[in-house]
This record gives C-alpha cells, structure tokens and sequence, in this order.
C-alpha cells in the first residue's frame, strides 16, 4: 500500500524498490493519454462527420493519432483511391460520407441548366423576333409627320392600315389591307404581353368585324398611327386612346 501511494506521487516514488516502478508508472501513464487520446478522436470523428466529410471517409484522426507504425502497413491511399470508385457509381461503404454527398451535388447542379434553358430560349426567341421587326418600326418612324389621307399607301400620305401593310412588308411581313384583316392575320395576346412591334387594334364591338383602327406599339404604352383626316403620323400613348384589341405579327 505504501508503495501505491509513493508511485502515484510521481518521481518520488522511484526510491522505495524497482518493481512497483516498472509496473505502476507505465500503466497509469499511458492509459491517461489513451483515453484522453481516445475520446479526442471520438470527438473529432464525430465532428469530421458533421463538418468535413473527406477526414471521417479515409486517413481519420483515429488511425493518425491512434498508432503510427499502422500508416504504413495500411496504406491510406489505396483506400482513398477504391473509396473514390463507389463514390463515383454512387454506392459508398460506411465511411463514404464523401460518397452520399457527392452524388446528391450533382444532380442537385443538374436541373440549373435545364430549367435556364428554357427561360434563355424564350428570351432569344423574344429577342429575334423584336430584332426582326425592328425593321417595320423604324420605317413607320421614319415617316412621322407625313400627312394623314385615306386610304393612302404612302409615300408620304398614309391612313393607319396603309402605313402599317408597307412597314412591315419592310421586315417582310405581308399584312392585309384593311386593319379588321391585320387583326385576323395577328396572334392574339394580352396587353400585359404587349412588346414592340405588336400591332393595337380599336374595336367597336371587341371583336375583328368591329376593328376600325391599328397603330404600331412602340412600347411603355405608346403606339405609332396615322390617326384621321387632319392629323399627321404621330406618337400617341393610351392615355389619350387606348385600344382593346391587340395582335402579334407573324414572322416569315
């Protein structure tokens, strides 16, 4: 029993005899690093887990810390290099916490494209067709303040369906003569749909037998038109006359 207590008091317990030495400080020694070194690494696996996948799968803090000479005999490479393989075709081992997190990210990055793809479709099928009527607007523009005459065609005397037929026979688009008949050979859309170079229409019935009226959207609610006998062509917004019909040029 004396010999107990003088071992556990450190270095002063080397005097007393040579066998509780060897025995004693020994064993208390390295079992307090072990299993202080046990539960860091327990600790720290289980935060590799949580935190950084690639420790927790191959070399982990526990074969590191654990015994030095076991790194060589188990090479950590070999097994990094076949734990890739199942992370790859998706089946991992236990320890392939790389694994299950790889093959979510990629099928998660997969759908981005897929769903931009359309949108970015759209936006050039909406961009080419305005570039091809751009043509038509600027002609119609190009002749503002000419005169209005009825059933003018040009070249500087127009009524609102002539001027239109010859703007966009420019961005070659044949059209109707009448302004009822444009309306019949345009898609239909909604106002909130409306982009430049669709056609306005005014209606007295709502529908294309009561059409009277085209003018050419130019956008931010305003419309080009050669309006009546008196007016020249000009800009006009739907403040001063909104139509109630609206059309959608087909592009050849």
């Amino acid at each position: 029993m004396g010999a107990a207590v003088i071992a556990g008091s450190g270095t002063a317990a080397a005097a007393p005899g040579d066998p509780p030495d060897p025995v004693a400080a020994p064993a208390a020694a390295p079992a307090a690093p072990e299993a202080t070194g046990g539960t860091a690494t327990d600790v720290d696996a289980g935060a590799d887990e949580d935190g950084v996948a690639e420790e927790a799968s191959g070399a982990g803090g526990e074969e590191e810390t654990g015994a030095l000479p076991v790194e060589p005999e188990t090479p950590a490479s070999p097994e990094t290099g076949e734990g890739a393989l199942p992370e790859a075709d998706g089946t991992g081992a236990d320890s392939g916490g790389s694994g299950d997190t790889a093959v979510p990210v990629e099928p998660a990055a997969l759908p981005t494209p897929d769903t931009e793809a359309p949108a970015a479709g759209s936006d050039a099928v909406a961009a080419a067709a305005a570039k091809g009527l751009e043509a038509a607007v600027a002609y119609a523009l190009a002749h503002i303040g000419d005169v209005y005459a009825l059933g003018g065609t040009g070249p500087h005397r127009w009524d609102c369906s002539g001027l239109v037929q010859v703007a966009y026979r420019r961005a070659g688009v044949r059209l109707p003569r009448i302004a009822a008949d444009q309306y019949r050979a345009t898609a239909r859309i909604p106002r909130t749909s409306l982009r430049r170079g669709d056609l306005v229409f005014w209606s007295r019935n709502g529908r294309a037998s009561g059409v009277h009226h085209v003018a050419i959207y130019l956008g931010g609610n305003r419309y080009l038109e050669a309006a009546r006998p008196g007016t020249k062509v000009r800009i006009s917004t739907f403040a001063r006359y909104k139509p109630n019909l609206y059309g959608r040029v087909r592009l050849p």
